[in-house]
């Protein structure tokens, strides 16, 4: 079915339009609870503070679309502004009843103009493959298959957690573990600038065009800071190497503020050298046990990981993660061609 397009309007959403804030709120969270029903709704405190304090080294838009008024849809456009500087990253949401009808496309081809006018030249995107037909009819790709996996904290067995734990603090002598919460302590901010720019590179990549992100400690503190204030509560273990004392090991979870009861695992990533001690098996059980004392009520967290990456695949599997569905990256070219 088609829908006459001559009465949807695209606009962009700016703090300063508290109707126009709302409803795109609305229209996301709609969208995204209809796709994935598992996941906790969108944090509406998040999603404001990204009008008025964006994250360090990335400028968002967002495009709202009204048929007849009505707010059926909406495109959000990341613009890396660090590095990948040729990239923009979208998500487009339309609301169940407008669907199959053009809006998605017709506010995809808007935000690509945009993106286009602003230099960006490749367009990403992350989903299940349920909107295969739509990417690919917006020249988009899977490059990257990543598997969401699901740890219901009800089901852990603490008993192997245990032993996993104990196995590895015994292959990693002259290592000590570290925690910290939302503020990087001053002294690991290098360490974990560093650890978080090989997080791309040495994470499976497909056939991605992707850059890894270079930060630095002024860099870390920025992004701290900017989560903080959009309400965000980070979980970190890392490993220390004693004998140097630097950082070689570190896994992070995160919670959204108006959220108590789902976690999203991030980051997890040993350095080369230090491979072979079981570190990101100490930092993650670790790291599981730090955010159960400090948020009793969470219930599940969920995680992403290349198809490919069997080696965190075999730890997160291994401490009760459990297969959910296959998500994409897509990627295409912003070259006008849609429009």
């Amino acid at each position: 079915m088609t829908q006459d397009l001559s009465t949807l309007e695209i606009v962009e959403v700016r703090a300063d339009d508290p109707a126009a804030v709302d409803e795109a709120f609305q229209v996301g969270n709609e969208a995204m609870l209809a796709d994935y029903p598992e996941f906790p709704p969108n944090c509406r405190y998040d999603h404001d503070q990204w009008l008025v304090t964006p994250m360090p080294g990335t400028a968002r838009h967002t495009f709202l679309g009204r048929r007849d008024g009505e707010p059926v849809g909406t495109a959000v456009v990341d613009l890396p502004l660090w590095d990948n500087l040729d990239k923009a990253m979208f998500d487009v949401s339309v609301v169940p009843v407008a669907r199959r009808r053009g809006v998605g496309q017709a506010l995809y081809v808007h935000a690509a103009a945009f993106a286009r006018d602003q230099g960006r030249r490749s367009a990403l995107g992350f989903s299940t493959f349920h909107v295969e037909g739509f990417a690919h009819a917006l020249g988009l790709e899977s490059k990257l298959t990543d598997v969401r996996r699901r740890l219901d904290l009800s089901t852990v067995d603490d008993a192997l957690l245990d032993r996993l734990y104990a196995e590895g603090l015994a292959r990693a002598a002259g290592y000590s573990v570290v925690r910290w919460g939302d503020r990087t302590p001053d002294e690991l901010l290098a360490d974990v600038a560093a650890l978080d720019s090989s997080f791309i590179g040495e994470a499976p990549l497909g056939e991605l065009d992707y850059e890894p992100e270079q930060l630095d400690a002024d860099r870390i503190r920025q992004k701290d800071e900017v989560r903080s204030k959009h309400g965000r509560r980070t979980y970190n273990t890392g490993v220390l190497h004693d004998a140097s004392g630097r950082l070689v090991a570190w896994s992070a979870i995160r919670m959204q503020k108006t959220v108590d009861w789902h976690a999203w695992q991030q980051i997890t990533l040993v350095s080369p050298e230090h491979r072979g001690h079981r570190l990101g098996v100490v930092s993650k059980i670790e790291n599981l046990r730090y955010i159960r004392e400090a948020a009793p009520s969470l219930r599940v967290i969920d995680t992403f990981n290349a198809e490919v990456n069997v080696h965190m695949i075999a730890i997160n599997e291994a401490m009760g993660f459990q297969v959910r569905e296959r998500w994409a990256n897509w990627q295409g070219p912003i070259d006008g061609s849609v429009a």
